[in-house]
């Protein structure tokens, strides 16, 4: 009885170690469910098939479909490298005015701050930036306010594109 006892803690500790690792793979994001290991269809189980594509910065492609996220309608971005491998997601919103951008860029920030802790901001004249550098790969929280573009975006880079992430 000592023996299977024993091996039920050992089995216990092994499966809690190895659903562990898995999380590593979770992407962390409060506007997806899918994690770095999500394939396409994986993908259009989640969103459905009403998406629209094009390339991807990552030679793959690139699907988006309309998201609201903290209240706010915006996009969300799933991309893919030439391997298919998931490895940004992003969600954007573009604002009529520079304070709405600038009111959605703040809550978006406050939001992963209460997740991920502080993260370090790098503003410049009428772009905002926000970087939380994690093992897994990076989050970075944007916004570009001038005469012509109001949008601002956080994307969840995997550890492979991201410059901060272990490669």
């Amino acid at each position: 009885m000592r023996n299977l006892s024993a091996f039920a803690l050992m089995l216990l500790i092994i499966s809690g170690l190895l659903g562990c690792s898995g999380r590593a793979s979770d992407i962390g994001s409060p506007f997806t469910g899918l994690s770095w290991d999500s394939s396409y269809e994986d993908m259009t189980a989640a969103e459905g098939d009403g998406y629209e594509s094009y390339d991807s910065i990552y030679h793959g492609l690139t699907y988006t479909y309309p998201k609201e996220y903290l209240g706010y309608s915006g996009i969300i971005k799933y991309m893919f490298d030439a391997e298919g491998k998931l490895c940004n997601v992003s969600w954007s919103y573009a604002g009529d005015t520079p304070e709405e951008v600038l009111t959605v860029y703040r809550s978006v920030c406050d939001d992963t701050e209460k997740v991920r802790g502080p993260g370090t901001a790098d503003d410049g004249i009428g772009n905002f930036c926000t970087t939380w550098p994690e093992e897994t790969g990076t989050i970075m929280a944007n916004a570009v306010i001038t005469n012509d573009t109001r949008v601002m975006q956080i994307a969840y880079m995997s550890a492979e594109v991201s410059k901060y992430g272990k490669n």
